[in-house]
């Protein structure tokens, strides 16, 4: 063999052994049970202790943790409190350790290469660990421990009418709560890390105490470990003081303070009206009161547009309507809600002096005595709505006034000193009525007999007058108004006197009312 070939025999017999070194070296490395040299979970060096060991500890640290108390205290001069104690656990501590679990799981799977190479490149790394608090648990401790405090509510301010109409204002009442967000940044300002809590254990099963200097002290010989496959207690170092926390707090504002209802500007009554129940029915005066208590304290904003049609389902739903004549087809008949129209009627002459904008409106088809004609508004249900739009800079506010005799609505916001309106509603053609006959062959030959007497129909035109300081500066025509003349019918005898009908019979439309007629 020549010199050359003994040196290259060498050299791959040497490749060869360097190779197999290698591999073993990085098979064992890879196998190995123990956390990487360097590597810290939270503060606390954890390398070279066994995996299994570590999450067992891991546990237990937790543990510990979750136990340890917290005592809460109020330096507040308006908060005295009884100091109280919990424990984290019971304040929301929640720690990830799933993520800590995680990332172990590399050494732990794979292959032996991969295992080698994820333990060589976690040396020396720093595992953060980022406790958090549930906010829901926090506030329900928090309730249980100072429920005097959480049971002051915040009072919202109020707008006061007096009898006067002057408006004046009471004030809003804050109230103090823990502030809660603030807390929760105390509590994980004082949580301790992993590395200073709990303990570790020895390759000989001493068990020791850490300390936030890193000194680890031997723990007494009752909480040694006992075997080899016995979990060791967690115990808690020093005696466990509980953590200190001055409570933070901070005012909890209502919803409405002075400041915002002012700014809503309403500045004083710009307009009412009144107006007499023309009969003291118990049914009737319930219809009025409970819908004029519907639209009590009703706040419109600027440009919104109030629907009447809203109140009375409202009023049904909440009240319930009692009997109480009604009109049906131009008819009165008895029925169910009779009344409702007169709200809607003096809410209209209400809203017509205010110089709002009127939407939607129709008369009666049958004059009514507590206004002028021209001056109602009707209501049927799905037919005839009364509707009209706060058309000022300024929110409008409803105010309604009933006893056993009148209504009153009264409209407070912002408008003009120097500003009234005046309304003139003038009758400019009368309709006769007519003559219906009907058949009654009970009657003798020639004979007629009057059952009711016609009634005069009217055209109204009704005005709205805009004055300043006393003086007409402009007229506006609101509605042109027709209220049917009612037929005198007699009845006679003589069937060739009776006009047939051919009329097709008129879908009821109920007036003034939400049902009819109702009959005993």
């Amino acid at each position: 063999m020549t010199l050359q070939r003994m040196f290259l025999v060498r050299a791959l017999l040497g490749l060869l052994l360097f190779t197999g070194a290698a591999c073993a070296t990085l098979v064992w490395y890879g196998t190995q049970r123990t956390l990487p040299a360097g590597l810290t979970v939270d503060n606390w060096d954890v390398g070279r202790i066994p995996i299994t060991e570590f999450e067992r500890q891991l546990e237990d640290k937790k543990k510990l943790l979750l136990q340890q108390p917290v005592r809460m205290m109020s330096k507040h001069p308006d908060a005295q409190l009884q100091p109280v104690d919990w424990t984290l656990d019971q304040l929301g501590l929640e720690l990830p350790l799933q993520e800590i679990y995680e990332r172990l799981q590399p050494l732990k799977t794979g292959s032996v290469f991969q295992r080698a190479a994820y333990r060589w490149n976690i040396r020396n790394e720093e595992w953060p660990l980022l406790p958090s608090f549930d906010a829901s648990k926090l506030h329900t401790a928090l309730l249980r421990g100072f429920p005097t405090l959480y049971s002051k509510q915040p009072e919202d301010a109020q707008r006061i009418i007096g009898p006067n109409d002057m408006i004046s204002y009471v004030p809003e009442a804050a109230v103090l709560r823990i502030d809660e967000p603030e807390l929760i940044q105390q509590l994980q300002r004082i949580l301790p890390s992993m590395g200073s809590v709990g303990w570790t254990v020895g390759t000989d099963g001493q068990q020791f105490a850490e300390h936030s200097d890193g000194r680890k002290t031997p723990e007494a010989a009752a909480h040694r470990v006992n075997s080899e496959n016995a979990a060791p207690t967690a115990v808690s170092p020093a005696g466990r003081s509980p953590f200190l926390i001055a409570l933070p707090f901070v005012k909890q504002q209502p919803n409405l303070s002075v400041g915002m209802l002012q700014a809503q500007g309403i500045e004083r009554k710009i307009s009412e009206f009144t107006t007499s129940y023309p009969q003291n029915g118990e049914g009737r005066i319930h219809n009025i009161r409970s819908t004029a208590q519907s639209i009590q304290d009703v706040l419109l904003k600027p440009g919104e547009t109030f629907d009447y049609a809203t109140y009375i389902a409202e009023t049904e739903a909440k009240f319930g309507y009692k009997e109480a004549p009604v009109i049906l087809n131009g008819k009165l008949v008895p029925g169910i809600g009779g009344g409702i129209c007169q709200v809607s009627s003096t809410l209209y002459n209400a809203v017509l002096r205010a110089g709002l904008q009127i939407v939607e409106r129709r008369n009666h088809s049958l004059p009514v005595s507590y206004v002028p004609l021209g001056q109602d508004a009707t209501f049927a249900s799905g037919h005839i709505n009364f509707k009209f739009r706060n058309n000022t800079a300024k929110y409008l506010l409803i105010r309604t006034y009933t006893d056993d005799q009148r209504i009153t609505v009264k409209l407070f916001g912002q408008a003009p000193a120097d500003i009234t309106y005046g309304i003139e509603s003038t009758t400019i053609e009368k309709l006769q009525p007519s003559i219906k006959y009907v058949l009654n062959p009970t009657l003798p030959t020639g004979k007629k007999q009057t059952i009711s007497k016609g009634k005069t129909g009217y055209v109204v035109e009704t005005y709205r007058i805009k004055m300043q300081n006393g003086v007409e500066v402009s007229r506006e025509r609101v509605s042109r108004d027709t209220y049917a003349a009612q037929p005198t019918i007699i009845a006679t005898n003589q069937g060739g006197a009776i006009e047939p009908n051919s009329r097709q019979p008129e879908a009821p439309l109920i007036e003034d009312g939400v049902k009819g007629p109702t009959f005993r």
